[in-house]
Order: structure tokens, then C-alpha cells, then sequence
């Protein structure tokens, strides 16, 4: 992959001639909201956050810390049993407190406020 040329403009502010010098864009409401909402997506389709790298949000671990154990023999009974309808219930209720519990609890977190500068950046970019 070819890097650009610098443009030869001598302003040290040229994202072009000094990329690595660009000022990083203000994070807004809406940008720690969308990150916020896109960390917890990932966790609970996937089972971590981030995908490559360190892990930073392990969801097994999150949900043997945080959530009480009894949850656990709720769903073992309903899948016993035959009302597939009840199951479906439950497991939407779980999933519901489980995603709520996640965002309370990474609401103030460095990756939120990471990929919320990531977010604004790109916005900013364009």
C-alpha cells in the first residue's frame, strides 16, 4: 500500500503533511452513547469485547460475577419442560438484564471512552 504524498503546504496543522498531529475531535453525548451501544452489541453476540487483542469484557466472566446463579436453574427447568413459549420468555428477560447490567456497567469505562473518540474522529473526518 502506497502512502500519500505530503502536499509540501509547511502547515504543521495538514492532516495530510502530519497526520499523527491531528488534533483529536470533542467526543459528544451521542458518540459515548453509540460506542456504548456497539461494545455491548459485540458482547452479547459474540462473547468478548474486542474481537482481536486483549480482552477487556469477557461475557462469561461478566455474567459469573454479576448475576445471580439462580437464573441458571430457571432456564434448566424451562427447557425441561415443554412450554418452548416460557423458555423464549425467559431467555429474553435474561438477555434484557443482562444487556442492562453491561451498560451500567461500562458506561464509564476507557474502552467506551476510546471507541467514543474513535467515533467522533471519524465524524470529524468527514
Amino acid at each position: 500500500m502506497q502512502t500519500p504524498e505530503r502536499c509540501n503546504c509547511g502547515s504543521e496543522d495538514c492532516p495530510r503533511c502530519y497526520p499523527l498531529s491531528r488534533q483529536a475531535c470533542k467526543i459528544s453525548d451521542n458518540d459515548r452513547a453509540d460506542a456504548l451501544e456497539l461494545i455491548v452489541e459485540e458482547v452479547l453476540d459474540d462473547g468478548k469485547y474486542p474481537q482481536q487483542g486483549r480482552t477487556e469484557i469477557d461475557l462469561y466472566e461478566f455474567i459469573t460475577e454479576e448475576l445471580d446463579s439462580s437464573f441458571a436453574y430457571e432456564l434448566v427447568v424451562a427447557a425441561l419442560g415443554k412450554n418452548n413459549q416460557a423458555l423464549g420468555h425467559r431467555i429474553e428477560r435474561l438477555y434484557d438484564n443482562v444487556q442492562a447490567m453491561l451498560k451500567q456497567h461500562l458506561s464509564d469505562s476507557d474502552c467506551v471512552e476510546e471507541m467514543a473518540q474513535e467515533i467522533a474522529d471519524d465524524r470529524g473526518q468527514i
